[in-house]
């Protein structure tokens, strides 16, 4: 895409935000799994490239939406959100090895109220809505296409060194240097639905991007719907990284050059919440907490301690250590040439997301450390690897039937509740530390144990 393509395309979008800026975000939105798993391209299968996915925590490899609306939690501070985003994971290629890191990575979700010069009526996401923004399999640019505008980067440079220089101008594929502050990959959705079904088989053709931009405007006749527009930054800490040329930065699907980059959405909300988000929100910028429908049910502490209930697939993803190949069929391309094939793969198994505790253990759930000195006093050890079932391991062989992890490494074992500490459980997110050996699982938190007992 030309230099002056590119500034043009920016500034309409400033343009557009300007006229029309109410919108709020959930910044800073960690992933709960980084899997290859894809409900909306790949259902009941294995998906073809890990993914990156935020959201609720009863994501797994079919889209069921009352399924999906049941679960704990969401890493999306307004619990009512059980929806899932997510976005092909970036990996970091080493130039004298070839191995890959997965670099981290966390989202930015904004919803926009995003119609045209007609004024049409924005709608809350229909239950069981699912689609796809961008295509794995682009290698190049239309520079006329909404859904090709709709995918971009930006490169973040706090001090300001390169404003106005088109080399770091927003753009539809990866630049050519680093980037100090850290890289924005942008999806944006289409806002238009046709008002009748909730998928397709392209996942797209249900919606449409409106008539005069790909970030707002009237909705067409064939999709008459408006629905709040959904946008979301992907933001990677490429700065960690050092940058050496083309092929630095891989996406999971074997991309070198950005352009096939994409992001699906499955609904979860409580519509009827969100519809009263959109009606009485009208003026709030940003801030979530402007918004009282969803003011009063943010709950931070929730989405800290939020973790997968559900399936991983069986395979390294390069988060333990670098890989030399990512995970499916995704030989690294770039769009010359034919398209490299894959041979000697195999399919692995779907594995529950936490390490099941021992037979004869059950959790108990979060409890307060004593009062007076430790709840549990008979045993402990520490561990680089502790999972709730390798504490409850640990106990076992040392003859006791409680079992308390804290701190993520730290398992405390015992037969009775000590220096005024009781069984009783505190508020769940009150554990908010992961486990060193599992980030998947709960292993206690500030002066909390996760407590484990025998049957």
């Amino acid at each position: 895409m030309a230099f002056e393509a590119i500034s043009k395309l920016v500034l309409l979008a400033t343009l557009l935000c300007a006229a029309n800026a109410q919108y709020w975000i959930f910044g800073g939105t960690r992933p709960i799994v980084t899997t290859r798993l894809d409900p909306v391209i790949s259902p009941d299968a294995i998906g073809s490239h890990v993914h990156s996915v935020v959201g609720a925590s009863r994501f797994k490899d079919v889209y069921d939406p009352a399924d999906l609306v049941q679960s704990n939690c969401t890493t999306i501070p307004v619990q009512p959100d059980k929806s899932n985003y997510w976005a092909p994971q970036l990996y970091h290629q080493d130039q004298q090895t070839g191995e890959l890191t997965p670099i981290p990575t966390t989202f930015n979700i904004y919803y926009l109220q995003r119609n045209g010069p007609t004024d049409q009526p924005i709608k809350a996401f229909p239950e069981g809505l699912r689609m796809v923004a961008g295509d794995t399999n682009r290698r190049s640019y239309n520079a006329s296409s909404h859904a090709d505008q709709a995918i971009t980067f930006v490169c973040q440079d706090f001090s300001g060194a390169h404003n106005n220089d088109p080399d770091w101008a927003e753009r539809p594929n990866f630049f050519d240097h680093n980037c100090p502050d850290g890289m924005r990959a942008q999806v944006f959705f289409p806002s238009c639905w046709d008002g009748v079904n909730l998928d397709s088989a392209d996942h797209k053709s249900h919606m449409s991007y409106p008539i005069q931009n790909f970030n707002g405007g009237d909705c067409p006749d064939t999709h008459p719907v408006q629905l709040i527009s959904l946008f979301y930054e992907m933001m990677v800490t490429v700065d960690k990284f050092d940058y050496w040329g083309p092929g630095t930065w891989v996406l999971a699907n074997g991309d070198t050059t950005g352009y096939g980059h994409h992001g699906d959405f499955q609904n979860g909300w409580d519509v009827d919440l969100l519809q009263q988000a959109i009606d009485q929100c009208a003026n709030v910028v940003a801030n979530v907490q402007d918004c009282p429908p969803l003011a009063a049910n943010f709950n931070q502490a929730s989405a800290d301690a939020c973790v997968l209930e559900t399936d991983i697939v069986n395979e390294d993803t390069g988060f333990s250590s670098p890989i030399r190949v990512l995970p499916g069929c995704n030989p690294l391309w770039n769009g010359t040439g034919p398209r490299p094939t894959c041979t000697g793969l195999s399919t692995p198994s779907l594995v529950p997301a936490q390490t099941a505790l021992p037979l004869g253990w059950s959790e108990v759930g979060c409890i307060a450390e004593g009062t007076n000195g430790r709840a549990l006093t008979g045993a402990s050890t520490t561990s680089p690897t502790m999972t709730r079932a390798a504490c409850a391991s640990f106990c076992a062989s040392k003859g006791f039937s409680l079992a308390g992890v804290e701190f993520s490494d730290e398992c405390y074992c015992d037969n009775q509740m000590r220096n005024g500490a009781t069984n009783g459980t505190v508020t769940w997110n009150e554990c908010t530390n992961f486990c060193a050996g599992n980030s998947n699982e709960i292993c206690g938190g500030p002066m909390r144990l996760t407590l484990l007992v025998t049957n």
